[in-house]
């Protein structure tokens, strides 16, 4: 009986190391990946959301009576923010600020230092002044928030191997300790269990996205219409996960 019970609590165990080290793996190599990171939210279309938005923010803050005058700021900003220079500042600071969480260095920056220039190029006047506040890289760790996430990352990249190396280690418990006859079918469940668990979280992935949409559809009043970002950084989320959690 006790026998059994420990056999029991080892598959449980093995599981839940299993799931969590597949899960922090995943992390690693698609969240925590410049390129596959940008390339989902490029895939999303949270590039083209955020193109459309900007616009709508800036002529907010400078109200006028001449709809005219506003119309032409919208366009001239559109023609500004296009949709491949906000896919370009997205990947810059999803390059920089994960290379810092990785590598410790350099410090994650981003540049707009070109946008009087693409101003002005339409026409718009660009003061000394404003270029100057432009000119300087803004500092995503001025404060040195970000330095505890990238000791942090040693610990989550240690744990990974970590992880595996206890499953290893469970699973030859779990060997020696089923009965005779029984080894193959316990050691199947734990990968059987495992996929069931991925398979209900791909599940959840696909359903979820939709009904939070549409609850924040019903509850949240925003002063502009957010719905379409997030509603395209929820797709974004299903497609860094999705495949993955499928595929185990």
């Amino acid at each position: 009986m006790g026998r059994r019970l420990l056999s029991h609590l080892l598959i449980s165990l093995a599981i839940f190391i299993l799931t969590a080290t597949f899960f922090m793996w995943t992390i690693d190599s698609r969240v925590l990946e410049p390129n596959a990171l940008s390339g989902e939210l490029r895939k999303a279309g949270v590039a083209q959301e955020i193109a459309k938005l900007i616009p709508e923010i800036v002529t907010a803050d400078k109200a006028t009576s001449n709809l005219q005058e506003q119309l032409d700021m919208k366009n001239k900003i559109s023609q500004v923010v296009t949709v491949d220079y906000v896919d370009q500042k997205i990947t810059e600071i999803t390059n920089s600020v994960l290379a810092f969480v990785r590598n410790g260095e350099p410090q994650p920056v981003i540049s707009l230092s070109d946008f009087p220039e693409r101003l002005k190029a339409l026409g718009v006047e660009t003061d000394g002044d404003f270029a100057d506040e432009f000119s300087k890289p803004i500092e995503l760790n001025e404060e040195g928030k970000l330095d505890n996430i990238n000791k942090g990352y040693e610990t989550f990249k240690l744990l990974k191997y970590v992880g595996l190396g206890l499953f290893v280690l469970i699973m030859m418990l779990e060997w020696f300790t089923a009965e005779k006859g029984q080894k193959l079918k316990r050691t199947s469940r734990v990968f059987l269990y495992a996929g069931v668990s991925y398979l209900i979280y791909w599940i959840a992935l696909i359903i979820a996205p939709g009904r939070l949409t549409s609850t924040l559809q019903k509850n949240v009043e925003a002063e502009y219409d957010t719905i379409s970002l997030i509603d395209s950084v929820l797709k974004a989320v299903q497609g860094i996960f999705s495949g993955y959690f499928l595929m185990f």
